[in-house]
């Protein structure tokens, strides 16, 4: 079986890992997976792809873009007028590359699918993020509906936000893998040395958070809540690991002035795109993530699976994850005091660190990648 799975963005994020770590996984069970994504100047996921021994193929597919003026007007007219020639170039694709199966990712990335209905193929549409206005819910689901012979969702409570009660959907939760993500793999001494090069001392309390610089992922009230964690516990260190979009150049840009008016320039250190994600987890003592709307994102189990705590706003499926109390805080969204008096908490003790992250290790099986492998085979078969 041949699949042609098609993702929205090109950087490596979330929905990225888990296409390429379901694709990777699949190759000894008889499914070859092509990696399909926006074509750009620059493409990491590309070469992510390429280098996880999967084929990649880019797609004329525009960006579209949150209304925020009039460019954005613009942009947003030229994505519409694109869907017939992303279309065409779809068709393409299917056929060049043999494809038996196109599996597409996000309530808005339609174009495939009616290129795989066009070609008489099997669709499956994976359904991820809480983002969207109910409008399009509303005007999308009847069309998923109609087009998808497998409707995916990665957690109950987003199956619920996409389908009220209907059940004509398969539950697969985002998968870590538990053997790269194994706490017990990193040595203590690979950890010193780590923190040492990140400039870290034995004495600093660290946080972390995992997430390309987007606005969805409020930063904002991280960097507020982080000064004001620093206000009490001034050896208190923040990591940011994550990637900078080129359309998220701007946005960047106001979190470092942010900072720096903050006056936390020497508490939070701006990592970029890192390929050692376990290895920064375990120079950590606990994760933050203050997303203002989410899916089950992956880098909370990632962190989870390290045995870290997790503090994380209350959006999406979140609290599939995190149990409030149990193995972490859960806060509301944009409430950048509440995160702090959380963040806090977690700094001062020690022993509800070792806790929490002692039930992050229990809970994290659910989300295994080997599960993740078995379910995907099953609807890929059906």
């Amino acid at each position: 079986m041949r699949v042609l799975n098609v993702l929205m963005q090109n950087y490596i994020g979330g929905p990225q890992i888990r296409a390429v770590s379901v694709a990777k996984g699949l190759l000894d069970k008889g499914v070859e997976t092509v990696i399909c994504a926006p074509a750009s100047d620059e493409n990491p996921l590309k070469d992510y792809a390429t280098k996880n021994g999967l084929e990649f193929e880019s797609i004329f597919m525009p960006s579209l873009r949150e209304f925020k003026g009039i460019k954005d007007v613009f942009i947003n007219l030229i994505w519409i007028l694109s869907i017939p020639l992303t279309i065409i170039h779809a068709v393409m694709i299917i056929k060049r590359r043999n494809i038996d199966l196109v599996h597409v990712n996000g309530i808005l990335n339609f174009q495939a699918t009616i290129a795989a209905y066009i070609c008489n193929k099997k669709v499956v549409w994976h359904l991820m993020s809480s983002l969207y206005p109910a409008i399009i819910i509303r005007v999308m689901m009847p069309i998923i509906k109609k087009i998808a012979d497998e409707i995916i969702v990665i957690a109950k409570g987003l199956a619920e936000y996409y389908m009220g009660a209907s059940d004509e959907y398969t539950l697969i939760y985002e998968p870590v893998d538990l053997e790269v993500f194994n706490r017990n793999h990193i040595s203590k001494d690979e950890i010193e040395s780590l923190r040492s090069s990140l400039g870290l001392s034995p004495e600093d309390t660290v946080g972390v958070c995992v997430a390309n610089i987007n606005p969805v992922k409020g930063y904002e009230y991280l960097l507020r809540a982080v000064a004001k964690a620093v206000d009490t516990a001034p050896r208190f260190k923040f990591l940011i690991v994550g990637d900078v979009p080129a359309s998220q150049k701007e946005y960047f840009k106001r979190l470092l002035e942010l900072v720096k008016s903050l006056k936390i320039e020497d508490q939070v250190l701006f990592l970029g795109r890192m390929d050692n994600i376990a290895e920064i987890l375990a120079v950590s003592d606990f994760f933050v993530l203050s997303s203002i709307a989410e899916g089950t994102p992956i880098s909370i189990i990632e962190a989870m699976a390290m045995g870290k705590p997790i503090i994380a706003t209350d959006v999406g499926a979140i609290n599939e994850q995190v149990i409030h109390g149990r193995n972490g805080f859960l806060v509301p969204p944009a409430s950048w005091e509440k995160l702090g008096d959380k963040i806090i908490e977690m700094v001062l003790n020690e022993d509800l660190r070792n806790s929490m992250g002692r039930e992050s290790i229990k809970l994290v099986k659910k989300f295994s990648l080997d599960k993740c492998l078995e379910k995907h085979l099953k609807v890929y078969m059906s």
